[in-house]
């Protein structure tokens, strides 16, 4: 299993997580491949070595063309196609560019669908986003860790003029997590960089147990005289034993029962929710006072996303109340391994328990199966399940 860790040295941006991927492996020309598949013209995307405080990293470097107007988050979210891109890639941009632009919404008390800031429609973030997004893949993480935030000091020039550090987006975003102030009179931490680490990521403290492989250094524009402007990354292999190892960890439910909801609405707010970070989401049948049928909705993420999840529960069912505790859980080991049916790649997941493993056929994967082949999809589960065992005892 890989394991990214991010260390939080002087804050985190966008291009210094981007910049300090490339510097763990990812060549520059992956990104710069990708992202001219983006409708987006006059861009250019490249790196340069330099140092920091003595230390040598990388430094992104961006230019494009100046844009007179913003986009929205559909907007967006239109531009990242999942034709063009994987669907993992898509999914976590998706979920990152939402948790950025409901953060922004909450803080100028506008709706989402209103947001339309300079940290949300630039060509940088974009870019900034969707390149580590596509590091992730590249790179094969399957979790991802950071460290204890750290945030500079001060205020900061914004479009909406002087802004206390951390802004006030960013301070929305790391809610609840472990943050220390150093001595930088500036903006460190951004909404872009929050809004990455907090979304995919996991905050732990110190390096996971496991076998380091590459490391990684990316620094922003400025230097500072009593700090490096870096933020560094190491790349983690768990051992093999590890992946059976038994690991708990706490997450939040969210619950509302309702007897005004259409099946029509469950469906749209079950989307809402996988796509602003929901682990799961279920509606269950219960029955309510007077006798009326109704349904109970649950949902599980992560602590972190919390506040998120309950602005969309209310604003998308009129919900008059949501119950919410914090629940311990125990998953099995996965990673994702590329595999085939029917002559055609697939997608799988490889899980592990207490040493037992088994895999399991992405459902995107056996649905573009069924419809190439004209094949009914029980049919192909089954085929897959038989062709697992043939591996196996072969």
């Amino acid at each position: 299993m890989n394991l990214l860790y991010f260390d939080i040295l002087s804050g985190a941006s966008g291009d210094m997580l981007l910049a300090s991927l490339i510097d763990c492996g990812v060549p520059i020309e992956y990104i710069q491949q990708n992202m001219g598949r983006l409708p987006l013209k006059g861009i250019s995307i490249d790196c340069e070595k330099t140092k920091r405080n003595g230390i040598a990293c990388t430094h992104l470097i961006i230019t494009q063309k100046k844009e007179k107007t913003y986009r929205h988050l559909p907007e967006i979210l239109e531009i990242i196609d999942p034709k063009l891109f994987p669907e993992a890639v898509v999914s976590q941009c998706t979920r990152i560019f939402t948790r950025l632009a409901e953060a922004e919404a909450r803080v100028h008390g506008i709706p989402v669908d209103k947001v339309h800031f300079h940290e949300v429609g630039a060509v940088d973030t974009i870019i900034d986003i969707l390149g580590v997004c596509l590091c992730f893949d590249y790179l094969k993480v399957d979790e991802i860790y950071y460290s204890t935030l750290t945030v500079g000091q001060g205020t900061v020039q914004c479009e909406h003029g002087i802004m206390p550090v951390p802004a006030p987006a960013t301070a929305e975003m790391i809610k609840g997590l472990n943050v220390c102030s150093i001595d930088v009179h500036t903006e460190i931490l951004t909404p872009t960089g929050a809004a990455i680490l907090t979304t995919v990521g996991k905050q732990c403290r110190g390096l996971p147990t496991g076998s380091i492989g590459n490391t990684g250094y990316g620094c922003g524009t400025r230097t500072f005289k009593n700090h490096p402007n870096i933020l560094r990354n190491f790349l983690i292999q768990t051992a093999e034993s590890d992946k059976s190892e038994i690991s708990d960890e706490e997450i939040c439910m969210l619950e509302s029962d309702m007897d005004h909801i259409s099946g029509e609405t469950m469906g749209f707010v079950s989307e809402q929710l996988f796509e602003a970070g929901a682990l799961d989401v279920c509606w269950i049948p219960v029955c309510m006072k007077k006798g009326r049928p109704a349904y109970r909705l649950s949902v599980l993420c992560e602590k972190t996303a919390k506040e998120t999840l309950l602005d969309r529960i209310f604003f998308q069912t009129r919900t008059l109340g949501v119950r919410y505790r914090f629940i311990k859980r125990r998953t099995a080991q996965r990673k994702n391994i590329s595999s085939s049916l029917l002559n055609m790649e697939t997608h799988s997941k490889e899980c592990s328990y207490k040493g037992k493993t088994f895999t399991k056929i992405e459902y995107e994967s056996l649905a573009e199966c069924a419809r190439k082949s004209d094949r009914p999809l029980p049919e192909l589960a089954e085929e897959y399940i038989r062709q697992q065992k043939t591996d196996q005892s072969s």
